[in-house]
């Protein structure tokens, strides 16, 4: 379990970090432990984001959860300060959700618990 709490603080870290580094002025995290899963949701202000930037973040998360690797790289997450990164988030969920409106990028991750 202790593992698992690391690893959704890691996530969010990484999702802060990214965010921050792009300029956003306002942002907002949820984050729900629920009976079978856990959902992390971040809000933000996208006016300094493109629709490229947005494209390619929802590529890096649509990536299938590789558990064998996100047992080996999971404590990497955090450590240096590229986009790459983001791909070893998205090893670490199993859905993303990505809508925008309003100047309001929201994301919705789902960690399936095991």
């Amino acid at each position: 379990m202790r593992h698992e709490v690391k690893k959704i603080a890691k996530i969010v870290d990484e999702l802060v970090t990214f965010f921050f580094l792009r300029k956003t002025h306002v942002m907002g995290i949820e984050i729900k432990d629920l009976e079978d899963h856990y959902e992390i949701t971040i809000t933000n202000d996208c006016r300094n984001l493109d629709n490229d930037e947005i494209d390619s973040i929802k590529k890096l998360f649509s990536v299938q959860r590789q558990r064998e690797m996100e047992e080996y790289y999971w404590q990497l997450t955090g450590e240096a300060d590229t986009d790459t990164e983001l791909t070893l988030v998205g090893i670490m969920i199993d859905k993303v959700d990505i809508s925008v409106s309003d100047e309001k990028l929201v994301i919705k991750l789902t960690r399936y618990k095991e």
